[in-house]
């Protein structure tokens, strides 16, 4: 197994968050019982974690020690060392995160982070891959998706433009390392809702990243455009800041009355010709 300290120098952990990694106490039976409760009943891991003083910091020592565990099961499966990093790279996305709203380096996206750490998801460049089996059928131009198809589900790490080129290397690389049994790829997300093309020009990266997928519904179920774009969701829209062209676009739209929404796009697996 590798260590903590190779881990986070792996995934480019702050240094300030290093330190809370470095300080945190807690001894092996201490570990095995969370470990244990993690993986055998999120619910009630998370009610017992959210009761804990320090949370977040303690959450972050706790996944940082998850994912070095978890190395060795990715070297007894071959998975590449390059995969591994960059899929734990997103413990370090929502590190500062943490941070940028909580002023302290943690954790809060446990649910989601513990995808990864129990191997239910992979990041392959730019984009990361999610195995699931749908629940409801989605209905496109030339065929239905039925509930219970297994699917890839697709998800877009924040950090780094969303370019198309590198985009298609990751469908690629999905082809190859999940070797078929998938029947399509979905995306659920605001960037696959329609209404952006009312605010971004076609040749925009995330318009062209949407242009992948055929849209095959919207709703509006909770702002996450709005969690996205500016980082909190916020009552008075006039007080969204407009320092970038996405920005200064959807908070217009907003102003106007509109909602974004969240769009679920599908993909026929076309790529199988990459």
């Amino acid at each position: 197994m590798i260590g903590i300290e190779e881990v986070m120098q792996r995934i480019s952990l702050p240094e300030g968050a290093r330190k809370i990694v470095r300080h945190m106490e807690l001894t092996q039976n201490e570990f095995d019982a969370w470990r244990m409760l993690f993986y055998e009943d999120m619910e009630e891991f998370l009610a017992h974690w959210n009761q804990l003083p320090d949370k977040y910091a303690w959450a972050l020592g706790l996944y940082i020690r998850l994912a070095a565990e978890v190395h060795d099961r990715y070297r007894e499966k071959g998975i590449e060392e390059c995969i591994y990093d960059q899929t734990f790279y997103d413990i370090t996305i929502w590190c500062k995160e943490c941070y940028r709203k909580h002023g302290v380096y943690g954790l809060e996206e446990l649910w989601w982070l513990g995808q990864s750490v129990k191997m239910k998801l992979f990041r392959l460049g730019r984009l990361q891959f999610e195995p699931v089996v749908i629940k409801e059928f989605l209905q496109g131009k030339d065929r239905t998706i039925a509930a219970g198809t297994h699917v890839l589900n697709v998800h877009i790490p924040a950090g780094v433009p969303l370019k198309y080129e590198e985009c298609e290397e990751s469908f690629a690389w999905s082809i190859r390392f999940f070797e078929g049994g998938y029947e399509a790829y979905i995306c659920e997300s605001w960037l696959m809702s329609p209404h952006l093309r009312e605010m971004l020009p076609s040749d925009s990266n995330i318009i062209r990243f949407q242009e992948m997928f055929e849209v095959v519904k919207v709703h509006y179920d909770y702002p996450q455009a709005e969690q996205r774009i500016f980082g909190d969701v916020l009552e008075d829209k006039e007080r969204y800041p407009e320092d970038t062209s996405l920005r200064r676009a959807a908070k217009q739209y907003l102003m106007s009355g509109k909602d974004i929404g969240i769009g679920i796009g599908v993909i026929d697996v076309i790529y199988k010709n990459i």
